[in-house]
């Protein structure tokens, strides 16, 4: 049987929510933003251990950990009455109540180095939208390249952002990728690594 000090556990978050911050400075007085949404069909989570956090020092058992993550939850600030966050307006209230940003999680958990909860890979086709946007018209989402870094023709800066082609929107439309933030959706369930 493993012992507690060798135990190694993912924390599995109902959902993982990436969105990735894109801008474009040609007119730095009204900067162009886009916000894309991108979930995975799979994620690599990190193994981790009751050392990579101080709140589980005195747990025994998966079933401690578990318990202890619960009651941490309820210390989080869910990323809609987060007022500090730049996009905590543009969460749907009622419904993402339950949404913390990864970041916090791991500052509430007492996590010994910086955000702990980033993937170590994930993959499976992604699913991408537009989560949000600034500044960007009905003609500007339509404006197109000849031909895109990428070799296909006529894609427009819509298709780009709805595809979360970043290269072509770097390259093609001068945006630059400014932030990348992750959020879990609780619950989070805490699964022991079987040993292979």
């Amino acid at each position: 049987m493993t012992g507690i000090n060798d135990l190694k556990f993912t924390i599995e978050p109902e959902e993982t929510i990436e969105i990735e911050q894109f801008v474009n400075s040609d007119n730095k007085e009204k900067e162009k933003k886009i916000w894309i949404q991108v979930n995975w069909g799979f994620y690599r989570r990190r193994e981790l251990t009751i050392h990579d956090f101080n709140v589980f020092d005195d747990c025994k058992t998966l079933e401690d950990i578990q318990k202890k993550l619960d009651e941490k939850i309820k210390e989080a600030i869910p990323i809609v009455k987060d007022i500090k966050h730049e996009l905590s307006k543009l969460f749907l209230h009622d419904v993402n109540l339950n949404i913390y940003e990864t970041s916090g999680l791991s500052e509430i958990l007492g996590a010994e180095e910086g955000d702990v909860f980033l993937n170590e890979s994930s993959g499976g086709g992604a699913f991408s939208n537009v989560f949000h946007s600034e500044n960007i018209d009905d003609a500007e989402w339509n404006k197109t390249v000849n031909e895109s870094v990428r070799g296909e023709t006529d894609v427009s800066l819509e298709a780009a952002a709805e595809g979360w082609q970043d290269d072509v929107l770097v390259e093609d439309f001068n945006y630059t990728s400014m932030t990348h933030d992750t959020f879990y959706r609780a619950p989070l369930r805490v699964v022991e690594v079987k040993k292979k």
